[in-house]
């Protein structure tokens, strides 16, 4: 009985090295790659053109000094929450809404 035990542990353990050794060998292949739709006359699509981009901030417009607002001035109203009037009862087993 015990022979049999390691001859199968050896057995599995060889299957595990053969699929080890199979996945290394398959991760070897090059990897499938698609040709380039550019060509030598599309450069000007992946270079672009060459010379300062032009910026995005508006340098001609009025600095706003954050001093000068009074937060405080503006009156803030607390907002109330709606009275309820019933008691919000858990749905009775049996109907519909009491799978949710």
């Amino acid at each position: 009985m015990e022979r049999l035990l390691i001859i199968l542990a050896v057995l599995i353990c060889a299957v595990a090295g053969v699929a080890v050794i199979a996945m290394a060998a398959r991760g070897r292949r090059e990897p499938l790659r698609m040709g380039s739709e550019l060509d030598a006359e599309d450069e000007h699509l992946l270079i672009g053109p060459v010379g300062p981009s032009p910026s995005l901030i508006d340098r001609q417009a009025e600095v706003l000094d954050p001093r000068l607002l009074d937060v405080e001035s503006f009156e803030l109203k607390q907002i109330e929450a709606p009275e309820r009037r019933q008691r919000i009862e858990p749905p009775r087993p049996g109907t519909p809404d009491a799978a949710r």
